[in-house]
């Protein structure tokens, strides 16, 4: 795979996850915002986006990368990023293993809704990879 195949699929990728995290983004803070404005959180709205975007964005660079020597592999990265995705979402939270705060239980749905929806995101644009790079 060419250098400017793989900027072009990166590229690719990266359109397709910007928009779908500014949606994404806009839904939840219009919902925040009108359903649940007293609720405070532990972590900003825009801090979990720019964590699960920049995530995503990061494994499929890496993916990518790995599909140059070896194509059959980008399920096997997939597994691993997403494990090391898993991992440092864990350390995303460790400060709220340690203080007692309020509003514990919407903390972390609001972090793992859109989480599993950039999960489906995911595993959508891992196929869709999959089945560019078998075709070339």
């Amino acid at each position: 795979m060419s250098k400017n195949k793989i900027n072009q699929q990166l590229l690719i990728i990266l359109k397709i996850t910007l928009i779908f995290t500014v949606v994404l983004f806009g839904l939840h803070k219009y919902f925040q915002h009108f359903f649940f404005k007293d609720v405070e959180l532990y972590h900003p709205i825009y801090s979990i986006y720019l964590f699960l975007f920049v995530s995503l964005v990061g494994i499929f660079y890496f993916i990518i990368k790995a599909a140059i020597s070896k194509p059959d592999t980008i399920f096997i990265s997939f597994a691993v990023g997403s494990l090391v995705k898993s991992a440092v979402a864990i350390l995303f939270f460790l400060p709220l293993f340690f203080k007692k705060k309020p509003n514990l239980d919407y903390t972390v749905f609001n972090f793992f809704i859109p989480y599993f929806f950039f999960l489906l995101l995911e595993i959508y644009l891992i196929i869709k990879l999959f089945k560019r790079l078998k075709r070339t």
